[in-house]
């Protein structure tokens, strides 16, 4: 029974700090893009919405985090080398401040 509460305190902790490392995700379907959880600068979003739609991305989540003082991004689903690599850099181009600062949801 304790081994029951102790695992399920080690999973909330777990989920508590992935959530608060994460900047922001994102969840694209059929080239359109919503944010799911956090916030992202509406300019970034508006950026990142054009880099999703043409060619439009049938499915792909994206999830933003904080690593060592950097945005680190990480994909799950369809898409192109190329579309990932205008994804990090439409990401890459604002400093990690800039996007914490900024909590816009869509």
């Amino acid at each position: 029974m304790y081994a029951l509460f102790g695992l399920l305190a080690i999973l909330a902790l777990f989920l508590s700090a992935r959530r608060a490392i994460t900047i922001v995700e994102l969840q694209c379907d059929n080239g359109r893009l919503r944010v799911v959880r956090g916030g992202i600068a509406p300019r970034i979003l508006a950026d990142l919405e054009d880099v999703v739609a043409t060619p439009p991305i049938a499915a792909l989540h994206v999830r933003v985090t904080r690593d060592s003082g950097r945005a680190a991004i990480s994909f799950r689903g369809a898409r192109s080398e190329a579309q990932e690599q205008r994804i990090r850099n439409v990401i890459g181009s604002v400093p990690l401040a800039k996007l914490l600062n900024k909590r816009t949801n869509r």
